[in-house]
């Protein structure tokens, strides 16, 4: 029990140091005299059984498309460290831009490609997927994964399956018309 108490207030603690930055949070505690991590994880939790429940879901798994959780896992196994819980992708997006490497740019690119291929494919299937139990909290989860800079899911995505897929279709198109280009020249 003094184990799981320990555990507790280390993320405790390590919650409200980063939610101590966001000012959202700062007014909140003030104002509700509920701690700041109560707080989040009460909207978390909400959010999380409306998902389950799927009441908005569609909505708030997007919404959590444009939304960055930071390193949450981590490879030295802190869950907050040097992160802003909530960020947005698209800011992200325009912060890697900015910065002179080119290893962020590659990540938020390959981000955005598969996370819009992923919503092409899910409208035209969407009819489909709606009947699957528990179809939004996979794509949630998936979303997480993709974004993650700790398991940098949509970079693995990419050149696992997409690449090759748009390659192998890039150069079936481009030999086609070379080939008839061939064929009229030869007659």
């Amino acid at each position: 029990m003094d184990q799981a108490h320990g555990a507790f207030n280390k993320y405790y603690t390590e919650a409200d140091t980063l939610l101590a930055r966001l000012p959202i949070a700062q007014k909140f505690q003030e104002k509700t005299g509920v701690s700041k991590v109560y707080g989040a994880s009460g909207i978390a939790g909400v959010g999380l059984l409306l998902v389950f429940l799927n009441i908005g879901a569609s909505l708030l798994v997007n919404l959590t498309g444009f939304g960055y959780a930071g390193n949450i896992l981590t490879e030295n196994g802190g869950w907050f460290d040097n992160t802003v819980l909530i960020f947005c992708v698209a800011y992200a997006s325009m912060e890697a831009i900015e910065t002179p490497g080119k290893e962020d740019d590659a990540q938020w690119l390959t981000y955005w490609v598969v996370f819009g291929l992923f919503n092409v494919l899910e409208y035209f299937t969407g009819f489909l997927l709606y009947w699957f139990p528990f179809y939004y909290l996979i794509k949630l989860g998936f979303l997480v994964w993709l974004m993650a800079p700790a398991t940098r899911g949509a970079e693995r995505l990419y050149h696992s399956g997409l690449k090759p897929l748009m390659l192998q279709a890039c150069n079936s198109q481009r030999s086609v018309p070379a080939n008839k280009a061939a064929e009229a020249k030869s007659d």
